[in-house]
């Protein structure tokens, strides 16, 4: 009995797991398309996925549930950049004319509740509601708004990282 209890439960886990990573790849996923959907909108070439990219803005969304915070600026001081530039990501381009330096961040986090007899409980929210509601939130700052629509960005990095309470933190890199 033991050792089905114990073999139903790795069962459950391994589709929780599966079900968590299937949600926030397809997140990732949405929210770059629904982002190349702005810039062509407005005129500018698609963004490029880059996995480095992705690598380095879901493992910023996961500190940012791991140590309970919300900010481009980590607990350890480290701006995306340095983030970019500690993970192995070359974070300079030369242009004809100029060098650019740094990578652009958008972040955004998102958490539902459910209401029963005056009782509050985190509530998974629905994949493209919440990809909806970052793009929205984005287009509607000027800071997140011109991360998008720069021209001189080519290429983007989406990581999505969910909380033990179900809030979904986004994070976007840009270069």
């Amino acid at each position: 009995m033991k050792k089905l209890l114990i073999v139903l439960f790795s069962f459950f886990l391994f589709f929780t797991v599966l079900n968590a990573n299937e949600f926030t790849a397809t997140l990732e996923l949405r929210i770059h398309n629904l982002v190349n959907a702005e810039r062509v909108k407005y005129g500018f070439k698609p963004l490029k996925r880059n996995n480095k990219l992705a690598e380095i803005a879901r493992a910023h969304s996961l500190d940012m549930c791991v140590r309970d915070y919300f900010n481009h600026i980590d607990p350890d001081g480290l701006s995306p950049t340095d983030r970019s530039k500690k993970a192995g990501f070359k974070t300079t381009i030369k242009r004809k004319n100029y060098t650019r330096e740094g990578v652009g961040e958008n972040i955004f986090a998102s958490q539902a509740y459910m209401e029963s007899d005056g009782v509050k409980t985190p509530e998974m929210e629905k994949m493209e509601v919440v990809a909806q509601k970052a793009i929205t939130g984005w287009m509607n700052s000027p800071g997140h708004r011109k991360n998008i629509l720069d021209p001189d960005y080519t290429q983007e990095g989406t990581g999505v990282a969910v909380s033990k309470d179900k809030k979904v933190n986004i994070t976007q890199n840009f270069f």
